[in-house]
């Protein structure tokens, strides 16, 4: 018996004296950081025993005897009939994701990897849950577990609902945090797979305690950086050829249209000023519609944001819509003055609100 197929076997008390028990299978094996030093691991996905639905996850050191095993779990992964069959399937996927200062790696329902803007581990790798089901691939749920050097156990660190278009090209839309005592505070050894499903079913479809926090990706926070250095340079045609990126389906409004994403993907109820600015940059780039679409949420949610006003009057007329450009600007224009800030109105905003709506 070579040494890989005796330690699978020792770590899950397989072994007998005439090897008479197969041993499990291997589904998946993942190299790993886990523990914030320089220590290697490895992420075992193994059957489980025959009798049992679910999926073992086990985790050991390299090179590793029994008794230095961190984890080892026939809970965490349980395993579901399908719906379209007599066959069984996994309700989570194991991936182990990389640590770095600043930022959290999840994964879409599209099994793509995605970057947010929130701190998580400063080092080391981390392992995510993420549920997967049939015929869904519009939300997932990611489980981010990281170890605790000092209660030694993998812990649950974050809970994050993820979303993606529903049609167009079905890409990311929105990463939002939900609050961990959705679950409860738990580790991975104490997981259940089938009690943690039913709360995210429920976190899904009611109401959840604590506050759900929509978090930045990378991307877009790179693409308004770019876009906005392009447009103070100057350069048109960067400028627009950025800007281009913040739409989905190539730009179509057939196969893609703003109100099915825009406000999905760019509003963020704790950065107005950057949905704003968004929307700002993407009517100077002549996606109007878009710049509508926002704007119209940051004004919503945020009415006291005065300069969204001018944005979104300047849209409205370009597209000639000026009864609802001149609504804006007056609005725009009241809220300037009761601030004392009336010589900073610009010029248009009086030539254009005094201009009569075509009938």
């Amino acid at each position: 018996m070579n040494m890989f197929f005796r330690f699978i076997v020792l770590s899950l008390g397989l072994l007998s004296t005439s090897y008479a028990l197969a041993a499990p299978q291997v589904l998946k094996e993942i190299p790993a950081s886990l523990l914030g030093d320089a220590s290697r691991q490895k992420v075992f996905v193994l059957t489980g025993d025959a009798d049992e639905a679910s999926n073992r996850l086990l985790i050991a050191p390299v090179q590793a005897r029994n008794e230095e095993i961190l984890l080892d779990t026939s809970k965490a992964l349980p395993l579901i009939k399908s719906q379209y069959s007599s066959a069984l399937q996994g309700v989570f996927s194991v991936h182990v994701l990389k640590g770095r200062p600043g930022v959290m790696t999840v994964i879409d329902p599209q099994s793509e990897e995605a970057v947010v803007k929130q701190p998580f581990i400063e080092a080391g790798d981390y392992i995510a849950l993420v549920t997967s089901e049939e015929d869904n691939a519009v939300y997932n749920f990611n489980l981010l577990f990281a170890f605790n050097r000092g209660s030694k156990q993998f812990e649950l660190k974050a809970l994050l609902e993820v979303a993606n278009n529903d049609s167009c090209d079905r890409s990311l839309v929105s990463v939002v945090e939900l609050p961990v005592q959705t679950l409860g505070p738990i580790t991975l050894a104490s997981f259940d797979g089938r009690e943690a499903l039913q709360k995210l079913q429920v976190a899904r479809t009611g109401s959840i305690e604590g506050v759900r926090k929509k978090l930045m990706t990378v991307d877009s926070a790179d693409l308004l950086n770019m876009a906005l250095a392009a447009y103070r340079k100057g350069d048109d045609f960067s400028f627009k050829d950025t800007m281009s990126y913040a739409l989905m389906g190539g730009g179509s409004h057939d196969t893609c249209p703003p109100d099915s994403y825009i406000v999905a993907k760019y509003y963020y109820p704790q950065r107005p000023g950057w949905s704003n600015d968004l929307g700002f940059l993407l009517g100077e780039a002549g996606f109007y519609a878009e710049s509508i679409e926002l704007l119209n949420a940051v004004i919503a949610n945020h009415p006291n944001r005065t300069v969204a006003y001018l944005n979104l009057a300047d849209s409205y007329w370009a597209v000639n819509d000026k009864e609802r450009a001149v609504a804006a600007y007056k609005q725009y224009s009241s809220r300037m003055s009761e601030a004392g800030k009336a010589s900073k109105i610009p010029a248009r905003v009086g030539e254009r609100s005094a201009v009569a709506p075509e009938a």
